[in-house]
């Protein structure tokens, strides 16, 4: 437990040194902030795919998003409906809904997602290239891939936080009954009844938070601070709230440095905030080796 106790002081010291470099080297509270919504929801979801065991899932959710934003592209131009943003929930969301309702139905997950997989990937590809040939747009669609946080507006910002909120609540309100979801589907309709609320509100904020976030931190990033930071966790702490905790922490921590390194280093901020994750996965390992010779 002490071990337990001094990893997370040490986790959240690191987060408030991260804190403060993000501070000073980006010197943009509408940035700082972008960074923190966007870490806070990545965050708190990922360990939700974890205790679910549906990595293959989360990782299929950012092609989703992808396809969902370029089609939405498409039918703002199309049709009567101006707004771009409801256009990628409809579509991202239902594409979401989908595989969730054919995992209940009893097909297994990794198949479901597959059959998604194929058919969001194709259909990027031809949506992309009709869009790139068709239309014009107020940002090159090379950021939904590479991601790109300056773009965002002040009405945007609002929108990210509100949407954190929910996110964040259900989240937290929900957590129990995924653990014991992934653990034993049964054990859990003994203890809590009707589970399919829960199973609907978590793939309400996996799909949310992937669509919501494809623009500013882009498909690429989006596989990793939707996966990592949970696994990160795992390996050093113990406990649903710990799990919760440093998982942010994580999340936080890497995309704060990240963003500041590719400031400083003009370098892509998701390549950073990639190398990071990637650098405390593997310190992670270490740690865990570390607490079970402890």
């Amino acid at each position: 437990m002490k071990f337990l106790d001094k990893t997370t002081i040490l986790i959240s010291s690191i987060l408030l040194l991260s804190l403060f470099i993000g501070m000073v080297v980006v010197n943009k509270v509408e940035y700082i902030a972008v960074a923190l919504l966007s870490s806070i929801m990545m965050g708190i979801v990922s360990p939700l795919i974890a205790a679910r065991r549906l990595y293959f899932l989360a990782a299929e959710v950012s092609h989703i998003a992808l396809l969902a934003a370029i089609l939405a592209i498409i039918l703002t131009n199309i049709t009567i409906v101006k707004n771009e943003m409801f256009w990628v929930i409809t579509i991202g969301i239902a594409m979401v809904y989908s595989v969730g309702a054919f995992i209940n139905r009893g097909i297994d997950p990794d198949i479901a997602t597959s059959l998604i997989t194929t058919f969001s990937v194709s259909s990027s590809v031809i949506a992309m290239y009709f869009a790139l040939t068709r239309y014009r747009t107020s940002y090159s669609l090379w950021s939904l891939i590479l991601g790109d946080p300056l773009l965002i507006t002040r009405r945007d910002l609002y929108i990210l936080l509100a949407l954190t909120l929910i996110v964040v609540v259900i989240s937290i309100s929900i957590y129990k009954v995924i653990i014991y979801l992934g653990v034993d589907r049964d054990s859990a309709v003994l203890t809590f009844g009707n589970i399919h609320i829960h199973e609907f509100l978590f793939f309400t904020v996996l799909g949310l938070t992937s669509l919501i976030l494809v623009r500013i931190v882009g498909y690429i990033l989006e596989h990793v601070l939707l996966l990592l930071p949970a696994l990160i966790a795992i390996n050093i702490v113990e406990g649903g709230r710990r799990i919760i905790f440093t998982s942010v922490c994580i999340s936080l921590t890497s995309s704060l440095l990240g963003f500041s390194f590719a400031i400083k280093l003009n370098l892509a901020p998701a390549g950073a905030i990639g190398f990071i994750a990637l650098a405390a996965y593997i310190i992670s390992i270490a740690l865990k080796r570390l607490r079970m010779h402890g």
